[in-house]
C-alpha cells in the first residue's frame, strides 16, 4: 500500500502515521518530496489488517493499493497463462474450447437429440441447465434432479463432457455427480457463500461475470473460488446490462482483453446471452475470437422455436457446424489456437 499524505504534514504528524503502520505490522518506507511526504508500506495484506483504515487519520489523503486484491487469479501471482481440463478436454493457452448445448434440458429425447448433432460437429463439451435460475417464478425452472439423470445418460453414451449450472448450495452434491464442470451463472455471481462452497467440491469452475459486475468484482469472485481451492476456474463474459436494448445485454469486449490481460486464467464468452437474438450470435462470437478468447458457449436446440426458455437466442443443432464451426475455424486458426483439442485422444478440428 502507498499511504499519501496532505501537503505539509508536520513531522510529529508523519511520526503518527508511520507508527500506526507499524503497529499494524508493516514496514514503513518514506519517501519525503517539498510539499507532500509518502509512505510505502511494505508486508503481506493478507496476514495483517487492511491499511486503508488509516484513511481515517487526519493527516492522510489517500492510501493507495500496488497489488491487486484478487491475488490468486492475478498475473503478479502466476505470470503464465494457465490451461484447465474439462473433462479430458484442455482450454487456455493454444486450446480453444467451444461449448454448446441448449439453455435448459428438456426432456431426455431433447438433450440426446441435442447432443447427438453437436457430435457430430466435432463438439466434445455439452452444456445444459437442469436447474435453471429464471427472473419470472412462472418460467420454466428446468427438469432438476431429472434433468441431471439425463445428462448423466448422453455422458454415459456418448462420452462427452459436461457444464452444468449450480444454483443453490443444495444443488452442489447433485451436479458434481454428473458434471466434469460446474457453472456459476450471472445471478450467483456474486454470492460468496454459494462460491466457497463449490470451491471445496473440486470440481472446475465456469465462472459468469455478474449481470452488473465490474471488472475487478469478476476477477475478485474468481479469487473466492481460488482462496478456497479451487485453481481450474474459467472466467465467462456474458454481457453487461447497461442502457442499450438493442440487445439483451451489451456484450463487453474491452474485458475479454483486459481479463486476459489482469488474469492467467483462461476466459471465454458467451455470445448467445449477449445477444439475446441467434443472428448476432456469430458476429459477436467472432469479435471474441479476435479480443482473444479462449473458448465460447452457445445455445443449441433441435427446435429453437419450441423451446421453454431463450428460444431466441439459441441456434439450431442440426446445423451447428455450417452456422458456427465452420465460420470460426480460420479466425481460430489466425490466432493461433486449436480448436477443441482432446487431451487423451490427440483431436481437435484443425
Amino acid at each position: 500500500m502507498i499511504i499519501v499524505l496532505k501537503p505539509h504534514t508536520s513531522p510529529e504528524g508523519i511520526e503518527e502515521v508511520r507508527r500506526h503502520v507499524v503497529e499494524m505490522g508493516y514496514e514503513p518506507r518514506l519517501i519525503q518530496g517539498v510539499q507532500r511526504t509518502v509512505i510505502a508500506a511494505v508486508g503481506d495484506e493478507t496476514e495483517h489488517p487492511s491499511l486503508e483504515t488509516l484513511k481515517g487519520m487526519a493527516e492522510v489523503e489517500n492510501v493507495v493499493p500496488i497489488q491487486k486484491r484478487y491475488k490468486l487469479a492475478s498475473r503478479e501471482f502466476h505470470d503464465a497463462n494457465s490451461v484447465v481440463r474439462i473433462g479430458q478436454r484442455p482450454i487456455g493457452e493454444s486450446n480453444f474450447q467451444l461449448i454448446a448445448g441448449p439453455c435448459a434440458v428438456e426432456s431426455r429425447q431433447q438433450i440426446m437429440e441435442t447432443a447427438r448433432h453437436l457430435q457430430a460437429a466435432g463438439i466434445g463439451i455439452l452444456r445444459g441447465g437442469a436447474y435453471k435460475p429464471r427472473t419470472s417464478p412462472y418460467d420454466f425452472q428446468g427438469l432438476g434432479e431429472q434433468g441431471l439423470d439425463c445428462l448423466a445418460e448422453v455422458k454415459e453414451e456418448l462420452g462427452m463432457a459436461i457444464v452444468t449450472e449450480v444454483v443453490g448450495v443444495t444443488h452442489i452434491e447433485k451436479v458434481a455427480r454428473v458434471a466434469d464442470m460446474l457453472q456459476v451463472g450471472a445471478r450467483n455471481a456474486q454470492n460468496y457463500h454459494l462460491l466457497e462452497q463449490v470451491a471445496a467440491c473440486g470440481k472446475p469452475v465456469m465462472l459468469k461475470r455478474g449481470m452488473a459486475s465490474t471488472i475487478a468484482e469478476w476477477l475478485s469472485a474468481a479469487e473466492y473460488l481460488m482462496v478456497h481451492g479451487c485453481q481450474n476456474v474459467v472466467l465467462c463474459e456474458r454481457g453487461i446490462r447497461t442502457f442499450e436494448t438493442a440487445t439483451r445485454n451489451t456484450l463487453d469486449i474491452s474485458a475479454v482483453a483486459i481479463a486476459k490481460q489482469e488474469s492467467h486464467l483462461p476466459v471465454i464468452v458467451d455470445p448467445s446471452h449477449a445477444a439475446g437474438y441467434c443472428k448476432l450470435v456469430l458476429p459477436l462470437a467472432l469479435a471474441a475470437i479476435a479480443a482473444g478468447a479462449d473458448g465460447l458457449v452457445i445455445e443449441a436446440h433441435p427446435h429453437p422455436l419450441d423451446a421453454l426458455s431463450d428460444a431466441g437466442q439459441q441456434l439450431p443443432s442440426q446445423s451447428f457446424r455450417q452456422d458456427i464451426v465452420e465460420p470460426i475455424r480460420p479466425w481460430i486458426q489466425l490466432a493461433g489456437k486449436i480448436l477443441n483439442p482432446c487431451r487423451t485422444l490427440g483431436c481437435g478440428l484443425n
